[in-house]
């Protein structure tokens, strides 16, 4: 097997998984929660995506490799860490524009994935020696892209505030 078909049927299973673990113990604990409270979670997920910066390390991928992907996902993914940890601290403070930094993480964090994603299999980086890379796309890429998926939603079926 190829590792392009390795990948996908990786991508498959693991979406299918994260999807049922969602459906079946994270949803309902977190549906009638505050919007603040619920979204903390996914938010705070996306912390971790200073991990990106990997891309950027000597020593991760040959030298041939493009540099220019390398260093925007690497800059795209720290900024989406720093945005983050700062809506992750307004949600849990719950300051009032907690749900408007949430709004700037979530689109910045989102149009990094999906923008990198179709240059990773562009590139065909899971052609080359990733190591640990392999495994941070594979399981941490999935529920960070999903996680914004769920922000999104949330986002959107809001209830108005009212007083």
């Amino acid at each position: 097997m190829n590792n392009f078909a390795i990948i996908n049927i990786q991508a498959l299973i693991g979406s299918v998984s994260i999807i049922l673990a969602f459906k079946w113990w994270i949803q309902p604990r977190v549906a009638n929660l505050s919007i603040q409270d619920a979204l903390l979670p996914f938010v705070f997920l996306n912390t971790f995506r200073y991990l990106g910066l990997s891309f950027m390390a000597k020593e991760q991928f040959y030298d041939g490799f493009p540099t220019q992907f390398l260093t925007t996902v690497g800059l795209w993914d720290m900024s989406t860490a720093i945005l983050a940890v700062i809506a992750a601290i307004a949600l849990k403070g719950k300051w009032k524009f907690a749900i408007p930094m949430v709004w700037v993480f979530n689109i910045v964090g989102f149009a990094d994935l999906i923008t990198a994603f179709p240059q990773f299999f562009g590139l065909e980086l899971y052609n080359y020696n990733l190591g640990t890379i392999w495994l941070m796309f594979i399981t941490y890429g999935l529920m960070a892209f999903l996680s914004h998926i769920y922000i999104f939603y949330r986002l959107l079926k809001r209830k108005p505030v009212t007083n």
